[in-house]
């Protein structure tokens, strides 16, 4: 039973407005394409290990969450989390390619690309072991005693791994079956599984780093305004009485105004005032964007002209 089904990440999203919203020239435009890269490459090898494990029959009565962020003493966010009788699986997903080492003594990951770059990463290990030991802070605090084991996970067959001494398996994909099949089959259900989903979802969080503006210290002058065009790539967007009009490619969009107020929120803040709004969205007219705003029935507070809508349940 898959209780949080995948989904990209905020963040993933965030990055990729922000990307497409900062100019190339912007100084951090090319560290902020290959964070977004790495960020979408993670979503898409989670993503494939879901699908493998959905198909796993034996997982039918088990609880899996995905992209999960829960209080405790050590930082936590699993890249997926397994509820099996008797035990908890925390999977760390890794979508690297190239040539793989992993070494002790220090630990590190080094991964050498198929164009020769040598690139060094913190061994997936210790992120690992600290969500582990997290996770029994978690569940002691809730007054639950279970078994807690790990993995690390390669989604695809395109890495060539080279590994000294490790304490935790790591994993092809494909091989998860037969990981999970031994600690099924060892298991008796002594805990409750539904007893444990449900403290889990009462404690899930999102802890997302929005606004990124202010996250990656991007002044908002920076951001290109006005509604983007999804058939030709342009922003500037003309609004007509019913929708948006594009001048370059002669697209016309209903709601084209939704996903640039999505862009405000994630970029530069949860609330937003009509002045905010019509200079964003490049309107002239007051009425026209307070209507933008009252039909999408946002949250709203103050008056007149000191309104704010606030964007979070866009």
């Amino acid at each position: 039973m898959i209780i949080k089904p995948f989904a990209p990440s905020p963040l993933t999203k965030g990055l990729q407005a922000l990307v497409t919203r900062l100019h190339p020239t912007h100084p951090q435009y090319q560290n902020l394409q290959q964070e977004l890269k790495n960020k979408e490459a993670g979503d898409f090898g989670e993503q494939y290990v879901m699908k493998e494990l959905q198909q796993i029959a034996l997982l039918n009565d088990c609880y899996i969450f995905h992209n999960v962020i829960l209080p405790s003493v050590l930082p936590m966010q699993i890249d997926i989390l397994l509820i099996v009788p008797n035990a908890i699986i925390l999977l760390e997903i890794k979508n690297i390619r190239g040539t793989v080492h992993f070494k002790n003594d220090p630990r590190q990951l080094i991964r050498t690309s198929e164009s020769g770059e040598v690139h060094v990463f913190t061994h997936p290990e210790i992120q690992l072991e600290q969500y582990i030991q997290g996770m029994k802070h978690f569940l002691e605090a809730q007054r639950v005693s279970i078994p807690i084991y790990g993995a690390v996970v390669f989604p695809f067959n395109n890495v060539n791994i080279h590994r000294e001494d490790g304490q935790l398996p790591i994993l092809m994909a494909k091989e998860l079956p037969i990981f999970l099949h031994k600690h099924l089959e060892k298991s008796k259900e002594t805990a409750t599984m539904a007893e444990i989903k449900s403290i889990i979802l009462s404690h899930l969080r999102n802890k997302m780093p929005f606004p990124l503006c202010q996250y990656y210290k991007i002044d908002v002058s920076a951001l290109r305004r006005g509604v983007y065009c999804e058939d030709c790539g342009q922003f500037g967007m003309e609004k007509l009485k019913i929708g948006w009009h594009c001048q370059k490619c002669q697209h016309r969009c209903r709601d084209a105004h939704i996903q640039a107020l999505k862009d405000y929120y994630m970029l530069v803040g949860e609330t937003i005032t009509n002045r905010e709004c019509r200079d964003f969205l490049m309107i002239d007219s007051e009425h026209v964007t307070k209507r933008i705003l009252q039909k999408l029935q946002l949250p709203r507070s103050g008056s007149n002209k000191y309104s704010s809508y606030k964007l979070s349940g866009l």
